[in-house]
This record gives structure tokens, C-alpha cells and sequence, in this order.
């Protein structure tokens, strides 16, 4: 028999002979660990919570918090107060996919948000773009440095405010996430330019805006701090670890959830809430290029958690897009370089 898993999305197969006397099998859900019960006769699965029972280990799931849907539940509602992305750059992203668009109508949108236009050109005249003094209107941005590129300016420029604060739980000073953020995006760049340039500006956006979940998720860490601290100390885990095991989901998902919340295209949403775990992702490309921009950078040192040194790609996801590690330390000192222009 197949069965689904709700969480994964991923299909698990059992034979007859493999189910017990009481017709279950217990497979793992691939996407956050837990153990699968299939029942044969209601034919469905259903999560099952393992906690290891090894002397010191932390049982994440406290008695007296909220399960992880209800948290889940929570933390989606409260998307409502988060800084909304500028409306002029979503209107961008998809004036962008219209393949019939074109620099003036690009024009006049940036420039119908006078605080967007003035930071565009404040970007497109910076030393990074070799156009310093050179640009005085959005419309001669446009055509000097592409359609494309001044879209992926409208998002840095959109997004710079948004990703810039503090975030005492995850223990981020301002300006970490937003160059983070720029790192990725600009590995992301770097990588598209050697395996597909059709996805230039999707990777770009992605790359700045793939760990937004984290700036709704902040409160929530900071309120068990202490407990995730102790637990990525004793059992040897990452922050990201640390969130599945005591919220029962991660930035990532949140960070899609975002996305759909400001209408973001489903390319770039999907790639967002699984570049920890591209394979779950169907062989979605931008999902795997976005996991290795984001390990180069982090590799880089361009990361900010204290557990960077832990992280690991997924296996299988250098292949998939045919990268070597020389491939990505070469990256590594243009991605710098790009990050420190800003």
C-alpha cells in the first residue's frame, strides 16, 4: 500500500508482509524526522512524536506549550504585523514575469514610491554597479543597466529596511540578517550565471528574502532562549534543528508563508520554504541553487549563527546541479566583495 505524508508531501510504500500484527508501519517523514504510523485499514498516516529517551536529552516538546499547529496557527496570523513589502516591488516582480512589459511602464512603477526611486538611484550610482554620478532618472537606470537588474535593485532597495533590526533571539545585531541576505543573494546570482540565466532575478529576489520567517519566529525563540541554547549545546545541534525540535516546523516554512502573504510568485516561494531541503522541493532548480548560495555563504563566513560550522549541504545537492567545492570557493571572495560594497 501508498500513503502520503501530510507534512513531507512525500509518498511512503509498505508491503503487507512489512505491516505488524496490528496492520502499522512506522516509516520516517523525511522532512522533519518524526516517525509515520501507516494504518492499512484507516489508509492514512499519521504523525507520531519520538522523543529519545538517552541519559541528558531534551524532550522538546514541553508539557503546557502549544502544539506545533497551534503555534504554527499563531505565528501566521501574526504576519498581519509585519512590515508589509513596498507594493512597488511586487507590482516589479510581476511586471517583470510579463513578458510584454517594458522600461518605461518599469519606470513608472518604481517611481510612483518616491522613497523606493530615491533609493534606486542612490544603488545604481553606488561604485558596485560602475555607474557612479552617471544616473539621474529610474528610465536612464533602465536602460544602462537592464530591465532585470533594476528590478533586482527595486527588491534590495525594498527589502533593506525590513532586514536590517535587531533580533535578540536568534541573537542577530542590526545589519546581520540584511548582509546575510545579501550574501545569498548575490551566491545565488553567481550560480545561475554558470547553470541557467533565466533564473537571474528569481535567485536574486530569493536570496534576499529567504530568511525573512526568521524575523516572525524571533520572539518566540527569545521566550525559550535558554532551553534551545541548552539543547543545541548538549545534543550538538544547529539553530535550525533547534526550531523543529521545540517549534515543530522551521523559518523556512514561516518564510513561505510570508511570501504568500505579500503575493510573491510561487517560484520564488516555493525555492524560499525549501532551501534547507531542496529534495523536498520535486526538483525545483531555484531550490537547490538557493541551498548552496546560502551554504557558500555561510561557509563564507558571511553567516551569523554560531553553529554555521555544522552546517551541511543536503546530499546530493551539489550533483543535482553539477557544483564542485572549487566551484564555491571561488564564488566565495566575489560574494565579499559584493557585500561589502553595501
Amino acid at each position: 500500500m501508498e500513503n502520503g505524508c501530510t507534512r513531507c508531501r512525500n509518498s511512503m510504500k509498505a508491503k503487507d508482509d512489512m505491516l505488524n500484527h496490528n496492520r502499522n508501519h512506522i516509516c520516517t517523514c523525511q522532512d522533519r524526522e518524526d516517525k509515520i504510523k501507516i494504518d492499512s485499514e484507516l489508509e492514512q498516516t499519521v504523525a507520531e512524536p519520538e522523543i529519545e529517551n538517552k541519559p541528558g536529552a531534551t524532550d522538546c516538546r514541553t508539557r503546557g506549550v502549544p502544539t506545533s499547529d497551534e503555534l504554527k496557527s499563531k505565528i501566521i496570523q501574526d504576519i498581519k504585523d509585519l512590515p508589509p513589502m513596498p507594493q512597488v516591488v511586487i507590482r516589479i516582480q510581476h511586471l517583470i514575469s510579463n513578458l510584454n512589459s517594458d522600461t518605461k511602464q518599469l519606470a513608472k512603477v518604481i517611481e510612483s514610491d518616491q522613497a523606493i526611486a530615491a533609493k534606486v538611484l542612490k544603488i545604481t550610482n553606488s561604485t558596485f554597479y560602475g555607474m557612479s554620478g552617471k544616473i539621474s532618472s529610474i528610465h536612464q537606470a533602465s536602460l544602462l543597466l537592464g530591465y532585470r537588474t533594476v528590478g533586482e535593485i527595486v527588491t534590495m532597495a525594498g527589502a533593506a529596511d525590513l532586514l536590517a533590526g535587531k533580533m535578540p533571539g536568534y541573537g542577530y545585531d542590526s545589519q546581520d540578517l540584511w548582509k546575510h541576505s545579501l550574501s545569498v543573494a548575490f551566491a545565488a546570482k553567481l550560480i545561475v550565471e554558470m547553470k541557467n540565466k533565466d533564473l537571474i532575478y528569481e535567485a536574486h529576489t530569493a536570496g534576499l528574502i529567504h530568511d525573512v520567517g526568521k524575523i516572525i519566529l524571533d520572539r518566540h525563540v527569545l521566550e525559550r532562549k535558554a532551553e534551545i541554547g541548552d539543547y543545541m549545546t548538549r545534543e550538538e545541534k544547529t539553530f535550525l534543528d533547534a526550531e523543529r525540535c521545540f517549534f515543530g516546523f522551521d523559518h523556512a516554512e514561516i518564510a513561505s508563508e510570508i511570501c504568500r502573504a505579500w503575493k510573491i510568485p510561487e517560484t520564488i516561494t516555493l525555492a524560499i520554504g525549501c532551501h534547507h531541503k531542496p529534495s523536498i522541493s520535486n526538483g525545483d532548480e531555484l531550490s537547490y541553487i538557493l541551498h548552496m548560495a546560502d551554504y557558500a555563504a555561510k561557509i563564507g563566513g558571511i553567516g551569523y549563527d554560531d553553529d554555521d560550522i555544522l552546517y551541511q549541504p543536503e546530499k546530493g545537492a551539489m550533483d543535482f546541479l553539477g557544483l564542485s567545492q572549487e566551484n564555491i570557493g571561488d564564488m566565495i571572495p566575489k560574494v565579499i566583495e559584493a557585500v561589502e560594497q553595501f
